[in-house]
């Protein structure tokens, strides 16, 4: 995997037709970025949400050359892995407008190493790109046109430049990575595995500052000033551990993918034992479509 440095192929996607499927955090933060005043005229942006008063399916996909799936995939009751049902459902009538076409289908939501391969071989008369979010929630706006690097996985050359090239046209000076879509998917795991790992790194060094008599404010500034750890995820609150919609069903999603690749994962076991212990409100267990069947409470 490698940095792009491709031409922009400009003329490929301007103006670009964008389709959006899901309109939660990550569609509306999708939507944002590519419909700023200063380049509103080069894009023009569609989304369809069943919970949302918004154009049909078949209109959004009609009308797009780019098809971004921003759909929840939560953690399974048992924890035994992630939900893919809602993106399988999607997929499959999305592919029905999608098949013989050009048309990209462009997977947003997280989804365990492989499963992009998967659709490809189910769906071969479509094509398909893999392309991460790496947003928090509370600052979805701002990340998505501030982002740190952008992802693209695509199992096909030419699927995968002209992803490629709508990032660059839009964001000319990001840090842009090419690659096939397992590693990206992986590269999304990897990210939240290790933060949620951090942060439970972080509340045992708190701990231990406490019993020492020391303030953890203090050791954090000062051990964070090294550009190898960084203050990111370091914070203690009285919340202790992590919650949310992301890191938790992250952290099952790959602790099951591992184990369907008979891999013991001993430290994410670890943490995700010891989250569950030290947060005394378990939030995801809450949050719509953060679990499996939740999403009633909508």
């Amino acid at each position: 995997m490698s940095p792009d440095t491709s031409p922009t192929h400009a003329d490929w996607i301007s103006p670009a037709r964008i389709g959006i499927v899901g309109f939660g955090i990550v569609g509306q933060a999708l939507a944002f970025g590519f419909s700023q005043k200063d380049i509103a005229s080069k894009y023009t942006i569609k989304y369809h949400d069943k919970y949302k008063e918004s154009p049909s399916l078949e209109e959004v996909v009609r009308d797009s050359e780019f098809i971004f799936i921003c759909l929840p995939t939560p953690m399974k009751q048992d924890e035994s892995g992630i939900d893919l049902s809602i993106l399988d459902e999607m997929i499959d009538q999305t592919t029905k407008f999608t098949n013989g076409t050009d048309k990209i289908i462009v997977i947003k939501s997280t989804i365990v190493p492989g499963t992009t391969k998967k659709f490809e071989s189910k769906y071969p008369k479509s094509n398909f790109a893999f392309n991460p979010e790496f947003l928090t929630e509370a600052n979805y706006l701002a990340d998505f046109i501030n982002a740190d690097r952008t992802v693209v996985g695509a199992n096909n050359d030419l699927t995968s430049r002209k992803v490629i090239a709508l990032f660059r046209q839009r964001f000319p000076t990001q840090k842009i990575f090419q690659t096939d879509t397992t590693t990206a998917e992986m590269i999304k795991y990897m990210a939240n595995a290790f933060l949620a790992t951090k942060v439970m790194f972080a509340n045992e060094m708190f701990d231990i500052c406490n019993s020492l008599g020391v303030k953890y404010e203090e050791v954090k500034s000062m051990a964070a000033a090294d550009r190898r750890i960084g203050d990111s995820h370091l914070n203690v609150t009285t919340a202790r551990g992590f919650g949310g919609k992301c890191l938790p069903k992250d952290l099952v999603a790959l602790i099951g993918s591992a184990k369907d690749l008979k891999i013991e994962p001993k430290l994410l076991r670890t943490v995700w034992a010891l989250n569950k212990e030290v947060r005394k409100v378990h939030d995801w267990e809450e949050i719509p479509f953060a679990v499996e069947g939740n999403h009633k409470k909508v």
